[in-house]
């Protein structure tokens, strides 16, 4: 009979979980951020040679609107996009220094592209955007959570097509696997509330 009483308890704490815990598809998605306006001074990005680990790295948009790139020296990169730039640095790397190089660029942050982490967390702020950055990551950016913030009721701001709105996000199911992390966009405000006491 005990087995039976704790069998029906159990079960009925799961469903009564899975009742209140917040639906993520009720999000709309992440809308993708293509760099169609071209990079600006400040803005981060990675290149990428295939099979030539020596040659790309980390660049920071100087004040000028160059970098200073491996085997090519000063290259003016303001008001290119991600694409462009990739066949701009392919085009002069292949004019003299690799036979056939293949060049991905890869935007790593932006000065006018943030997302914000405020409420419960170790250091609330905005930080800046990067390509598929997940929910868990901006929260683990910022600290991660504070001892008494309430996991299973954080809330995402995010303008959709049809405007903002407001949802409840359960981090406690997205890192027990019970849920998938979330895409982020730029402009979302992510708010840790104070659990209950």
């Amino acid at each position: 009979m005990r087995v039976i009483l704790s069998l029906w308890l159990l079960v009925l704490a799961a469903v009564t979980l899975a009742c209140f815990e917040p639906d993520h598809s009720l999000i709309p998605p992440a809308q993708p951020v293509e760099v169609t306006s071209g990079l600006l001074p400040g803005d981060r990005f990675e290149v990428r040679v295939f099979g030539e680990d020596s040659i790309g790295g980390g660049f920071q948009v100087q004040e000028n609107g160059s970098i200073d790139f491996p085997l090519i020296g000063r290259v003016h990169v303001q008001g290119t996009t991600q694409g462009e730039l990739a066949a701009m640095l392919e085009s002069e790397l292949r004019d003299g220094y690799l036979r056939n190089p293949q060049v991905t660029v890869i935007m790593t942050g932006r000065e006018n592209l943030e997302v914000s982490v405020l409420g419960e967390v170790q250091r609330p702020g905005t930080f800046s955007y990067i390509e598929k950055l997940t929910l868990v990551q901006a929260i683990s950016d910022a600290g991660g959570l504070k001892e008494l913030a309430q996991a299973r009721r954080v809330k995402l701001t995010r303008k959709g097509p049809t405007g903002t709105g407001t949802y409840e996000v359960s981090l406690k199911a997205i890192t027990e696997g019970r849920a998938e992390d979330i895409l982020l966009q730029p402009g979302d405000i992510i708010f840790v509330p104070l659990a209950p006491i």
